[in-house]
């Protein structure tokens, strides 16, 4: 019996064996199912990754970012105790700690950008996008313009002579995927991941300082005493001047790459020939759209329509709470105001007579009124202008600009056409620049003064027909000229058609030739045109070389537009660049504001005071103290 009981228990024991291996076995066939299902999934999405040329972004321990960025590297945390460190840590942040991700922010332009290759196009609304999607190796802390963080580059280094600065540059930047057409098989010499290196600094500077990259030129003046410049290794960017300026602490701030492995080949990806690299750069396959290693990725742009920014994930300094920015372009003056009724925006300024409608005439259950939308002002650093165009025979003598500037009604203007929008300026500075001379008074609104000055400098109606001329070189040239206004500014239209009545009271003829914007900045370019009415915005380094002095009045594409030479002018400009006292920099300053305030170069308008209203549901809304001021890196879409 015992023997049978045992006969028994064996059989139970070796039955529950067979049971127990038939689970092990279904649930290894399953874990092996499971796993081949697994592996299919991830070939699957790697064929995919390739096939959208994003092969290798996504790898394990590559940068990310989030709103708020990244974890600091270690060699970050101790660069920002050197005390040699030119940058120091920012106490402003973009985002508050309380700020949400996502949604779409929908903002308008203007007009079309004439394209994205951000060394060659100079115009400020480039230059916006361009701080969104790129990085520079740093910038002027948030609120307090007189420090510096650091962007790219983590620490900054100046000899002691002020010649050489050495940068440390980040190792988490990546650039980002090129907007191109990755199906068609023609880009895959583009795949993959491409780290920001020191390399990219060198070629960004090999490409500024090749004179075939004309649209270069304005920046080029900034490199005149440019000694060398070369990568240490990967991560170390070294740039050498022969003597120092003060201004070259604020051009190595705003150095910026240009990605080598896109804009040193050509669409097949054959490298250029170092010859025509500059010419090739200038018209490249690739300016249509923009490449930064930014907060932002440039995905598409469609003339007339739109341009839409994606959130670059992978941004290690946050700061970026929208997953998309989209910039409607809305040329017609009266769609932002519509569109902010409507919700379609999120936040504008306002013309000035969007202003009047909205604000000052609108009623009382207005949204602009109400308390349905957000509102706030600012004072930005730009200044309005007519330029005066020296090189054509009108403009030449100092006394015929006098003249125009007398017959130039600015402060009805101001009042009238702008809404007391804006301050009178009467030099080559925005008011709210800390040099600006506020002892000398607007040029009066004075038609018999201008006529006194354009008798004195020869022009006079010879012919009795009501317009002045002059014999020059023999000729009789009657006083007759076109005055460029931006084509989608009704403002601006105004202004020239009020100052042609007043021009004409005192014999002289001028047609207003409204342009839009690209058109208007080809003919600037090219010094096409009589007079243009047009603003310079500036950060608060107060220097002139760029715009006024006369080594750059005949460069392509240069920003001295107006031809304007003058030795006393270059002299003090000069004197200026190797000053690095900054009581004796401000006497140098105003010196030349005065010089300026009598040759008029530019009849000198009036610096803007921008009014913004906004959705109540875009949250920590502030403007930046320098340019682009309406950034929307800080804001977010409440919860």
């Amino acid at each position: 019996m015992q023997r049978g009981f045992l006969r028994s228990a064996f059989g139970l024991i070796l039955l529950a064996g067979f049971f127990l291996l038939t689970i092990v076995n279904v649930w290894q066939s399953n874990r092996i199912e499971r796993n081949q299902i697994e592996l299919l999934n991830r070939v699957d999405a790697v064929e995919k990754t390739i096939e959208n040329g994003d092969f290798g972004t996504q790898r394990s321990g590559g940068p990310s970012g989030g709103i708020f960025g990244a974890a600091e590297p270690n060699y970050v945390t101790e660069a920002m105790t050197d005390p040699d460190n030119v940058f120091t840590r920012d106490s402003s942040n973009w985002l508050p700690a309380e700020a949400k991700q996502g949604g779409t922010l929908n903002l308008k332009m203007g007009s079309d950008p004439k394209g994205f290759n951000w060394l060659v196009e100079n115009g400020a609304d480039v230059s916006e996008i361009q701080s969104y999607v790129h990085i520079g190796v740093g910038r002027y802390h948030l609120k307090d313009v007189t420090r510096y963080r650091g962007e790219l580059a983590y620490h900054w280094a100046i000899s002691d002579d002020n010649r050489t600065h050495t940068l440390k540059l980040r190792k988490d930047f990546q650039w980002h995927k090129p907007a191109v057409d990755w199906s068609s098989g023609r880009f895959d010499w583009l795949k993959g991941d491409h780290p920001v290196t020191a390399h990219d600094l060198v070629f960004m500077l090999d490409l500024l300082t090749n004179d075939q990259v004309a649209g270069a030129a304005p920046l080029r003046s900034y490199f005149d005493e440019l000694e060398g410049y070369e990568a240490l290794d990967d991560y170390t960017f070294q740039i050498r001047f022969k003597k120092p300026k003060y201004m070259q602490k604020v051009v190595v701030l705003g150095l910026y790459p240009l990605p080598k492995f896109l804009y040193a080949y050509d669409e097949a990806g054959e490298a250029y020939e170092p010859e025509v690299i500059g010419k090739r750069f200038e018209d490249h396959w690739y300016n249509p759209m923009g490449l930064g290693a930014g907060p932002y990725k440039l995905t598409r742009f469609e003339p007339g329509v739109a341009i839409e920014l994606e959130r670059n994930a992978r941004f290690p300094l946050g700061g970026n709470a929208m997953d998309k920015i989209v910039y409607s372009i809305l040329k017609d003056q009266n769609q932002p105001p519509r569109k902010l009724r409507t919700g379609e925006l999120h936040l504008s300024s306002l013309q000035p007579a969007q202003y009047r409608a909205e604000v000052l005439e609108g009623d009382a259950d207005s949204p602009f009124k109400n308390g349905t939308l957000e509102g706030g002002e600012f004072w930005s650093y730009n200044y309005f202008y007519i330029g005066w165009n020296a090189d054509q025979p009108y403009f030449a003598d100092k006394r015929v600009r006098q003249a125009m500037s007398h017959a130039f009604n600015a402060q009805l203007l101001i009042d009238d056409v702008f809404l007391g929008l804006g301050e009178r300026c009467t030099g080559p500075m925005p008011t709210v620049q800390p040099y600006y001379d506020r002892s000398l008074e607007p040029y009066a609104f004075d038609l018999e003064r201008a006529k006194a000055l354009l008798d004195e400098a020869g022009w006079t109606d010879s012919d009795g027909d009501g317009v002045r001329d002059k014999l020059i070189e023999g000729e009789s040239i009657p006083f007759e000229f076109k005055l460029v206004v931006f084509g989608s500014s009704n403002e601006y239209k105004t202004v020239g058609n009020i100052y042609k009545e007043d021009l004409a009271k005192i014999g002289i003829r001028m047609n207003v030739a409204p342009m839009e914007w690209a058109n208007l900045l080809k003919k600037v370019d090219a010094r096409e045109f009589d007079a243009v009415t047009l603003a310079w915005v500036s950060g608060p380094p107060v220097d002139f070389r760029q715009i006024w002095h006369s080594s750059q009045a005949d460069l392509p594409k240069g920003s001295n537009r107006v031809g304007f030479r003058n030795p006393d002018a270059d002299r003090i400009i000069e004197a200026l660049e190797v000053e690095f006292d900054e009581r004796k920099r401000r006497d140098l300053a105003q010196e030349f504001h005065r010089l300026l305030y009598d040759e008029q170069p530019y009849t000198f308008f009036y610096t803007r005071k921008s009014v913004v209203f906004w959705q109540k549901e875009l949250q920590n809304v502030w403007f930046q103290l320098t340019r682009p001021h309406l950034n929307p890196r800080p804001f977010y879409f409440e919860g």
